[in-house]
């Protein structure tokens, strides 16, 4: 069953100083299962005005987020595994490390998070230890 759902999504990393940046994106999107994944669907924009089309996806306990747009990669957070990823953005292209500690979901009657842990890494040297967590809650069901 497809229906549309509003999203929230944080992210949060500290770097190796020790700085800390958190951002927000809130957004309408489109959520549907299939062969036991769930999948969410959204866009976002950047500030020069530009799309970027995203996809999550979510099966047992591991997490996918893909974006095509701006910049182009395909995270995969999967616990105790290290998965590498290019991250192409307008000022070019990024070899990095995701090593996972935790994915965890909650589900509520009408609402679902689902959070992940981990390290990015370049060249095998820690980044920043970032945490993600992806809110959905159902605002239209379509059934």
């Amino acid at each position: 069953m497809d229906r549309q759902v509003q999203l929230i999504l944080t992210g949060w990393q500290r770097d190796q100083e020790g700085n800390e940046t958190v951002t927000e994106l809130s957004a309408e999107a489109e959520c549907f299962e299939r062969n036991g994944s769930l999948f969410i669907l959204y866009q976002e924009k950047a500030e020069d005005g530009t799309l970027t089309k995203n996809m999550i996806k979510w099966k047992g306990h591991i997490l996918e987020l893909t974006k095509k747009g701006s910049v182009n990669t395909c995270m995969i957070f999967e616990p105790g595994r290290e998965h590498m990823t290019n991250y192409a953005t307008p000022f070019g292209l990024l070899r990095l490390g995701i090593l996972t500690d935790s994915v965890e979901s909650r589900t509520e009657e009408n609402s679902m998070e689902i959070t992940a842990d981990y390290t990015l890494t370049e060249s095998g040297r820690m980044i920043s230890q970032c945490n993600v967590s992806i809110k959905i809650h159902n605002i239209l069901n379509k059934g």
